[in-house]
């Protein structure tokens, strides 16, 4: 069984529930992103542990051959993968353009300059100057948090909530901070 859900477009979480005849899962996948409405959008894979990489590695060239622009895959059955990916470490600043995702959570040992991009399913966490774009809890989980040394974002996204700041609006205050969803909003706060 397959239940495809929008996260944020143009982003499609496919979640597979159940294992079976490959090739058959691959034709109700492409049948059901068949439609216009999925065209050039990016498609994360969730395998819910009933699948194994190589299924999952299929799945992905079948989607990329169709209209499909990128695949990505969080989770399989392989040996305790889920928890050796969960944190990634970013070693250096990420300049405009540049783009980290990650299923987990992101831990950036740089600053994050003005149109770069962290993308993460869980925390971002930020050892410099957050001046770019942060999207935190990126399959809809608005108890992710965004920290920065300096807190100077183009753009924060927790879950479904945005918050975009305009450089008037926005100079950090000198001191760690972290943003989060309370009440609805995405709030900033002294670490």
């Amino acid at each position: 069984m397959v239940e495809i859900k929008g996260i944020t477009l143009p982003v499609v979480l496919v979640e597979i529930k159940e294992g079976g005849n490959i090739d058959s899962l691959i034709e109700e996948l492409k049948q059901k992103l068949s439609s216009k409405l999925f065209e050039g959008s990016c498609v994360l894979i969730d395998g819910k542990g009933v699948l194994k990489e190589e299924e999952i590695e299929k799945i992905e060239k079948a989607l990329i051959e169709g209209n499909i622009k990128s695949v990505k895959k969080l989770s399989f059955s392989g040996l305790g993968n889920t928890k050796r990916e969960r944190l990634m470490v970013v070693q250096r600043h990420l300049r405009s353009g540049q783009r980290v995702e990650h299923n987990g959570d992101i831990l950036v040992l740089g600053d994050v300059n003005k149109d770069a991009q962290v993308v993460a399913a869980g925390n971002i966490i930020v050892m410099g100057k957050l001046r770019g774009i942060a999207v935190a809890g990126a399959l809809g989980d608005e108890n992710a948090v965004v920290v920065a040394l300096e807190m100077e974002p183009q753009q924060i996204r927790i879950g479904k909530k945005v918050a975009i700041l305009n450089e008037e609006e926005r100079k950090s205050p000198g001191y760690p901070e972290i943003a989060k969803v309370e009440d609805g909003n995405i709030i900033l706060e002294r670490v």
